[in-house]
């Protein structure tokens, strides 16, 4: 939530707040419904959605118990676990599904830390 807060922070214009609507768990991962209270510019508003996608991507990382690396995991319900908080539960892959904002497909690179382009809706029709 650091790292969401402070881009949030880097993206909005001075004078304009951030409206958080909730944060919640689904399907394993951290998901932050917000907006900014007010009209912004579109680069604005691509830099909060990445914002949001960023924290989503990184809550399958790290267990939600102690913090530490995990994974996501399934017992009856999903969630994000280490080794010692998994219950015997085997790890699975992050269920991200595909990113697409404004015309542009993203995956979350975590070497990076950051969404990477894959594709532009102009390239597929080249």
């Amino acid at each position: 939530m650091d790292k969401y807060f402070g881009e949030v922070a880097n993206a909005l214009p001075t004078g304009v707040r951030l409206r958080l609507e909730r944060v919640h768990q689904k399907h394993g991962s951290l998901r932050v419904d917000a907006m900014a209270d007010g009209a912004v510019e579109q680069s604005v508003q691509l830099a909060l959605d990445k914002a949001e996608i960023l924290a989503d991507s990184r809550s399958y990382r790290y267990c939600e118990t102690c913090g530490k690396l995990g994974s996501l995991r399934n017992k009856h319900w999903l969630y994000v676990a280490c080794e010692a908080h998994a219950d015997g539960s085997p790890p699975l892959p992050p269920d991200e599904g595909g990113i697409s904002l404004y015309g542009v497909a993203y995956e979350y690179d975590e070497g990076l830390d950051d969404l990477v382009v894959v594709a532009r809706d102009d390239e597929a029709t080249d």
